[in-house]
Order: C-alpha cells, then sequence, then structure tokens
C-alpha cells in the first residue's frame, strides 16, 4: 500500500491578486512598447491564478511534478489551459489548447482571457469525457471547439 503524499497549494489571497494585476500591467506595457510583436508569457498563470479565485481553488505550488494545476475543496485534481484573445472579444475556437499531461487528473478547466488578461469564460470538461479527444491529437493538444463539444462553460 502506497503512501499518499500531500501536493502543496496555495490559496488565491488580496495581496496575490494585486501581484498579479501589477504583473498584468507590466505585461500590457511591454506588448505596446514592443509594437505588439513580443510577449511576456504569462498567460497561462494569469488563467490559472484568475479561475482558483473565481472557483476557490487552491493552486498547487509544483504543478510540473504534479501533473495538474489546482485542486479543488474534495481535493479532486485540475488541469487548467488558457486562451487569451490577441484582439477585442474571445479568443476564436479555431486555435488549439496547449498540451495535456500524460498524469491523470479529474477534470480539466478552459479559461478564456481577452486581450486585456481578463476573465471572459471557464469552460469544465471530465477527464473521461476529454481523454478521447486529447488521444487523438499526436500532440495532445485539442482544438477549442473539440474541447468545447464535451465541456460545459461554467
Amino acid at each position: 500500500m502506497g503512501i499518499k503524499q500531500k501536493i502543496k497549494t496555495i490559496g488565491i489571497n488580496k495581496a496575490l491578486l494585486g501581484h498579479l494585476k501589477n504583473a498584468i500591467r507590466s505585461a500590457l506595457m511591454y506588448e505596446k512598447e514592443t509594437d505588439y510583436c513580443r510577449k511576456l508569457g504569462i498567460t497561462g498563470e494569469v488563467g490559472e491564478v484568475l479561475a482558483c479565485h473565481k472557483l476557490q481553488l487552491k493552486l498547487v505550488c509544483d504543478p510540473r511534478s504534479a501533473g495538474y494545476d489546482a485542486v479543488d475543496r474534495k481535493e479532486k485534481k485540475v488541469q487548467i489551459k488558457t486562451r487569451k484573445s490577441e484582439e477585442k472579444g474571445l479568443p476564436r475556437d479555431t486555435g488549439r489548447m496547449g498540451a495535456f499531461s500524460a498524469h491523470k487528473f479529474d477534470y480539466a478547466l478552459l479559461v478564456l482571457l481577452d486581450h486585456e488578461y481578463k476573465l471572459c469564460g471557464i469552460w469544465k470538461a471530465e477527464y473521461k469525457n476529454l481523454m478521447p479527444i486529447i488521444q487523438k491529437c499526436k500532440r495532445r493538444n485539442p482544438s477549442l471547439s473539440a474541447f468545447k463539444k464535451v465541456a460545459v462553460e461554467i
């Protein structure tokens, strides 16, 4: 019988949200200064923190070793994928998501951000519904439209 290892998590508090807001402000200034051809690469982190805050999830401190990004109140494992729009409005459904980890998780969230990193929507897909779609993709990165077909907006 294996010993269940406790994964270190953090809650999202007001101070952390303030620092995130500062990072977003910096990222937007950087993008503008580079004539919108360079990004700071904070989209995933922003999506994870905003989803955890909105849904009262705990953020995993080391998601690479755990294979998931957050845990909910019932200790369910959550992978979070984020897409940011490059222009006003929501990101188009034609693009692909980031690759899913091969680790098992309970459900996945797709976080949609507008061009200013504001939360526009969250979609939830259960592992059992999502796995057939992920396995069809060589790189484990389904399209947004494929994810939404097996997900519900929350």
